[in-house]
């Protein structure tokens, strides 16, 4: 079970060539702790050993060990897919000279701008036996007679570099929206889904009226339909009522549950009977009942569905996919998405953002697992 955590979690910290190779990468180079001082040396030069830069005016110098003099490195700085000129390639000063073992090469920012990463590409060539650069490339491949050497930021810093895949994560979407819908809708759905189903569960078990148990029938009858079965019937409806792209679309169907009414009518069955005709005795109400007898005796039901709400609907995606088509309205799983394309998968960012996505369930499960556990234990209990 927690072998694919540890895979998310360890492909979120791997280089793209690392996340896509064919043979598996246990432990990723940036958790080698061998590689974090040349990533501190060389964010330093670039504006800050923490995360890296490259500011204007600054030089950094990248060295490859080859242990003799051989053809001089081809190096550049690779223009963004789609651009026509990149203010990096056209305002850095390339050098390149040979000391003793190694090949020094510098970048100098003379382009008046200061910028977030560094790019870098270097051709060496395979005559030499071997070369050993002091930050390791994210990507070597085979172009002719050369090495291709690709680092996706030469100055990333200590924690720019262990953390590369989820700050780009983060800044390639509005991720603190998407958090913001997801825990709106799940929080709204939560707190009003609870009020509903409090109320009919008591209704279903507490008070006596004609009917009841057709009601009762009815209620769990409709556990047998597919949700699938609803979704075009719902998007039509809400597609009239002019709610789609909207918080209604992605709360309203959602507040009644079949499932929280069995969960908390069956906590209510559990309680003693003499309770509610001692209230009653004294003048109780039937909301008195539930609010000052029923509700504080069932808080593990009202836990247990709590979670099972909330996680129903902050990983909710076929419904948000449907209902939403604007970025502003995108809840946290219709935004991973963002990481597939045409091209592919990122799947370093892809992991990285999933890592965030499912930060908070795990936090929150561990804050309610007390109350969890006693929800699922006691709700068949008579």
């Amino acid at each position: 079970m927690a072998f694919p955590f540890y895979w998310m979690l360890a492909t979120s910290l791997k280089s793209p060539q690392e996340a896509q190779q064919a043979q598996p990468v246990w432990i990723p180079e940036r958790l080698k702790p061998v590689n974090w001082m040349a990533a501190a040396r060389l964010g330093a030069q670039g504006g800050s050993p923490l995360w890296g830069g490259y500011e204007d005016g600054r030089t950094i110098t990248l060295r490859i060990h080859t242990g003799e003099m051989g053809p001089e490195p081809q190096v550049f700085i690779p223009t963004a897919v789609g651009a026509f000129s990149d203010p990096r390639a056209e305002g850095t000063q390339i050098r390149t000279r040979y000391q003793e073992d190694h090949w020094e090469i510098t970048f100098t920012n003379a382009s008046g701008e200061s910028f977030r990463l560094l790019p870098v590409v270097v051709l060496l060539s395979k005559s030499y036996p071997s070369h050993q650069p002091e930050l390791p490339p994210d990507a070597v491949r085979s172009s002719g007679d050369d090495w291709r050497l690709e680092w996706v930021n030469l100055a990333p810093g200590v924690l720019g570099y262990v953390f590369h895949n989820y700050r780009e994560a983060w800044l390639a979407a509005p991720f603190g929206r998407y958090f913001f819908n997801s825990f709106f809708t799940a929080g709204t759905q939560v707190l009003v889904g609870l009020l509903l189903a409090a109320m009919a569960a008591f209704a279903l078990a507490r008070i006596e009226f004609p009917g009841k148990n057709l009601v009762w029938l009815v209620i769990l009858a409709t556990l047998m339909i597919p949700g699938e079965v609803l979704l075009i019937p719902s998007y039509i409806l809400l597609s009239r009522l002019e709610w789609i792209n909207t918080y209604y679309a992605l709360v309203v169907p959602w507040l009644a549950s079949v499932f929280g009414i069995f969960l908390l009518r069956q906590f209510y069955l559990s309680l003693p009977r003499d309770l509610f005709d001692a209230a009653r005795i004294d003048g109780a109400s039937y909301w008195t009942q539930l609010v000052r007898i029923a509700l504080p005796l069932s808080i593990p039901g009202l836990v247990t569905y709590g979670i099972f709400t909330f996680l129903g609907a902050y990983n909710a995606l076929l419904w948000p996919l449907i209902v939403t088509d604007r970025p502003e309205m995108y809840t946290i799983q219709r935004g991973l998405q963002v990481f597939i394309g045409e091209a592919g998968s990122d799947y370093g960012a892809l992991m990285a953002a999933s890592t965030l996505a499912i930060l908070p369930i795990v936090l929150g499960y561990f804050l309610a697992q007390r109350q969890f556990i006693q929800g699922v234990a006691r709700s068949g209990i008579k």
